[in-house]
This record gives C-alpha cells, structure tokens and sequence, in this order.
C-alpha cells in the first residue's frame, strides 16, 4: 500500500533544505500541524527543552539509547508534573544492525506488605487511598531503568545524560501556561501533603504563573549525589531512606527492603500489523501495546480510507472497536507473572480482530458489552519520548508517576515527586489485577515501533492513561489511511470510547469533531461528551516517521510537545 503524504509534496526540495540545515519547526499557531524535518537523528518529546537536551547528546556522538535517557531526566527538571525517578516506564528499542527489538520494564511494583484488599474499604475510597498520600506509592523503578539501559546499550556515563537535567533545574526556564495550569489544578493536593513554602512550584505558598522561573536545588542536588554515588544511593541507601521516611509519613506502606529488591524485567515485544505495517509494542503488564494491536485489527476490516473523516461511520466503527477492547482489557490484562493465563495470542490474532469486527453495527450501537473468548482463537499466532539516531536506531520510551505530580508527596529536601501507581490496581479483591506483593499494576502505556518492509517507519507513543492506546490507533490509521504527515496525524482531532462494567461509556470527542457527527452519533443512542479542541485528556502523543531516509517529527501541542532533529 502506498501512502499518499499530503504534507510532502515537493520530495527533492525537502530534502535539500534537510541537508543544510537544522530545523526546529515551532508554527506561530502551536497547534498548527508542522512536521520538524531532519536528515541525521531526531527527538520528539514533551518540552522544547528535554528534546534540546537529547539531540544535543546526537550531536555529541550518542547514540539512541544516550539521547532518549538524557530526554528523560531532562523531563524529570522542565515537565516533573508527569514524571521522574519517583515513577516508573517502559522502553521498547530497536537496533539497526541487527532488526532486534529489546523490551524493558521498570515500571513500578507492590509494596512487599500490599494486599488484594488493601483499597476496598470505604474509607479507603473517602479518603482517596490509591489517590493521594503514602498509600497511593508503589516502588518507583524509573532511575533503575535508565541506568540499566544505558550501562547495556548506551555509549556515555551517567554523568553525561544526567547533566543537562541538572542544569535546567539548578539555572531555572521560564514555566509555560500549560505547566502553570497544571500546577494550579493539582494546587489542594501539593499544600495538603507538603509545606507550601518548601516546594519549587509554589511561590510564596501560590501557584507559579506562566512566564515564572522554576528553579529545583533541591532535585538537583538530589542528581548530583546520584552521579557521585549511584543509583544504589536509592535502591537501599542513604537517599532510599528519605523516600520511605516520606512516604510512611504521609500514611504509606514502603519499605527500604522494597527498594532494594526492586527488579527490571525484560520482555518480547508483543506483534501484530496493520495493512502491511509491522507494529512492535508494549506487552503485558501494559494492556496498552496488546489493546493496540486489537483495534487496529477490528478496523483492518473495514474500509476506513473509504469513510468521510471524523463522520459518523467513521467515529462509529471506532468507538464500537474501543468498546469491545475495553470489555477484553478489564477480564484478562494483569501482571503476567501473577496471572498466567492471559489469552495474549488470542487477544492479537487477525482471526479474533474478524470475530469482533463481524459483530459491529454503526447503525446499532452496542449498549450491552461482554468480554469475548480469545482463547478460541490461540492457535493463530504515560510522558513519552520518540528517539532516532543517524545510525536508524529507534527508541520508544513512555514514563510517568501516574496523575500530574503524583500522590502529591514530594520528599523534604530531596525534590522527588513520588508517584500513586497503586491506583492502576483494581480496588476488587477478585480483580486479576488487585494488589500482591510485588505486583506490577496494569498499564496502558505503548511505546511503540512500527516497520514497513524491515525498515523503521515510525516511533510512537502518548501519556493519557487508558487514553493512550485509543489515542495512538488513531494517529496510526491517520497516517496510514489518510494518508497524514506526522505532526498532522498528532494534532488532528480525537475520540475516546470505552466500556466499564459490561456498559458503553460517553463517546468523548474534541470540540474540533463535526457538529453533525456528534449530532448523528447522539441520534443513534449514543450519548456524546465535547470537551476541549485540543484537549489534555486526550494524551501527548511524540512521533518519529522516516520516509525515503528522511526524519519528519511531530510533538503534541495538546502539552508543550515539540519534535527537534538536525
């Protein structure tokens, strides 16, 4: 199949501008779609100044692997809202040479004292246990993760890919508007766990204001000690010590032996394809690459190139494929080592993907939604950071500490912002995916690869929660049955559908969706959620695409996301 690109018209000309210069396209309307374009390496990443940050490692020799972990910890100082070394991620890498596709799992894990029913009281709900506070904190992994990666793959010390990091938060960047409304949003839980006068993003015990300076000692001199001394001044040393006294002072159950027994794991990537495109994504414990996979499935049986964009039937076979998927994701995804059985080949299979697809009505939509039996069909076969380098090495790479800035416990004097994972259990004791010691809470994250033809096509991935794999099912398909450049696919408007206990949910769409969709969609029995026209709720999303050896970057506008390559 041969995509049509509208947005690359005039091929030769690109690729001479890409030759003699670096371009770091930011449009005077930041939502205006507008691929950055480069010939050598690229980043995509939610803050101009973390892609800064790993191109400039490209720049210096690093490879892929170098530039996404120097991203990340850059994130941790210019968007510490959505993640850092008091969460967890995943990475999914792919190596030129030799085609090979490495999984990594850091995400974080169980308390060793959790327990099936540690959230199904009632005043574990009123009081927003999973929420908020020392209850909601699992075993953050992401520090462990990055340094494992890049003492493995990666070609610089620690030091290297940590200090631009240290430098944002020691020299201060002036905050955005979309940072400071973060900040004011999340203002009742930072003062009710922490001292308002001690934190970085409150000045004078108020909220920053867009154009403020953020400057993190604190934080920074957290980094530099973890230069100097290693990450195993967190896993079970003197900085471990200061987590778990936070943590169990604001009501938690973490223990510095949870630190040092925290494990990465190593996974296969879980596969799948649309219309020619080999896709390589997340597995369990993240729901996020299989549910993936099993959308795009469902809508590889229908014509949706066909379809009037963002029209009812076109939205309608969407939802109805969320629906389902949703209903499969709540009985089978969990942890993988404490559930066994999870029917993935099923969940996958092109055969299951018919079985579903045969079963949607875009005149009738489903208000009854059961999970399906995948195993019949066996036999057949949270921020994100986008990374290729000028050797085609790909790095797909999502983290998070869950809600923006977590449980909201920062701990005194360090400027770790810890996360509230725990509340990706289930609250159900007979949930596959309640609490246990250990235990890997589901996710939804999926950095994911795609290839055409044994070549890197794309890297992709978006925060959002359960709206990430919805999210990325739909740039996918823009880009490949529209026919939309990257950053086009990234800003083009969005749904989201989904089922909770066997019932449909609200379709949410952006306001940007057509008036006579929603309007249509309401007519047929649905009930139609507008929210935003480039709403937050709808996720982040950095992608890479290479066509003809040619980088085009797309960074969500939907945060302060932007794609830089040279």
């Amino acid at each position: 199949m041969k995509l049509k690109f509208k947005r690359i018209t005039i091929f030769c000309s690109v690729l001479i501008i890409v030759l003699v210069s670096s371009l770091a396209v930011i449009a005077q309307d930041r939502h205006a779609p507008q691929d950055a374009i480069a010939a050598h390496g690229m980043v995509a990443a939610a803050h101009p100044l973390a892609a800064e940050a790993g191109v400039e490692i490209l720049k210096k020799g690093g490879n892929a692997i170098d530039a996404a972990i120097a991203t990340a910890f850059a994130l941790n100082a210019v968007e510490p809202n959505a993640s850092g070394i008091g969460g967890g991620g995943f990475m999914v890498i792919r190596f030129a040479e030799t085609g090979e596709i490495v999984v990594l799992d850091y995400r974080e894990r169980a308390p060793g004292a959790a327990t099936k029913d540690m959230y199904d009281s009632e005043q574990a709900k009123a009081e927003k246990w999973t929420v908020e506070g020392g209850k909601a904190v699992a075993v953050p992994g992401t520090l462990m993760g990055l340094k494992t990666a890049l003492d493995e793959f990666g070609t610089m010390s620690l030091k290297d890919v940590m200090t631009p990091a240290v430098l944002y938060m020691e020299n201060g960047f002036e905050i955005t508007e979309t940072f400071s409304d973060m900040i004011k949003n999340n203002y009742d839980k930072l003062v009710n766990w922490n001292d308002p006068f001690a934190i970085a993003y409150l000045k004078d015990g108020l909220p920053l204001e867009t154009g403020d300076m953020l400057v993190q000692k604190d934080l920074a001199a957290t980094y530099r000690e973890i230069m100097d001394k290693g990450i195993d001044y967190l896993y079970g040393g003197e900085l471990g010590q200061k987590i778990v006294d936070a943590v169990q002072a604001a009501g938690g159950i973490m223990t510095l032996e949870d630190l040092k027994n925290y494990k990465l794991y190593r996974h296969e990537p879980v596969t799948g394809s649309y219309r020619g495109y080999d896709i390589y994504s997340m597995p369990p414990p993240s729901s996020g690459g299989t549910h993936l996979i099993q959308i795009l499935n469902i809508m590889e049986n229908f014509d949706i190139a066909g379809m009037n964009y963002l029209g009812p039937t076109h939205i309608s076979v969407l939802n109805e494929a969320m629906k389902l998927v949703f209903a499969d994701r709540a009985k089978y995804m969990a942890d993988p080592i404490f559930a066994t059985d999870i029917p993935l080949k099923g969940l996958t299979s092109k055969g299951y993907g018919k079985f579903l697809a045969d079963q949607i009505d875009v005149t009738n939509p489903r208000m009854k939604i059961e999970a399906g039996e995948p195993g019949i069909f066996e036999h057949e076969s949270t921020t994100h950071i986008s990374v290729m380098d000028a050797e085609g090495n790909a790095v797909a790479l999502s983290q998070t500490i869950n809600y923006f800035f977590g449980s909201g416990v920062i701990v005194p004097g360090v400027g770790i912002i810890m996360n509230n994972e725990m509340d990706d259990f289930s609250t159900n004791p007979a949930s596959p995916n309640a609490p246990e010691p250990g235990k890997t809470p589901l996710s939804s994250m999926s950095p994911t690869i795609l290839e055409k033809d044994g070549e890197v096509f794309m890297v992709l991935g978006s925060p959002g929660a359960t709206r990430i794999f919805t999210a990325m099912a739909q740039i996918i398909s823009d880009v490949i049955d529209f026919g939309m450049g990257m950053d086009e696919a990234i800003e083009a408007p969005r749904m989201h559908g989904f089922s909770s206990g066997g019932e449909p949910r609200p379709i949410y769409v952006e306001s940007r969706i057509p008036a006579l969709t929603v309007e249509a969609l309401t007519l047929l029995g649905n009930t139609v959620e507008i929210r935003g026209a480039h709403d937050l709720y709808f996720g982040g999303a950095q992608g890479i695409m290479m066509v003809d050896g040619v980088l085009f970057g797309g960074g969500d506008s939907r945060r302060d996301g932007i794609a830089i390559g040279y």
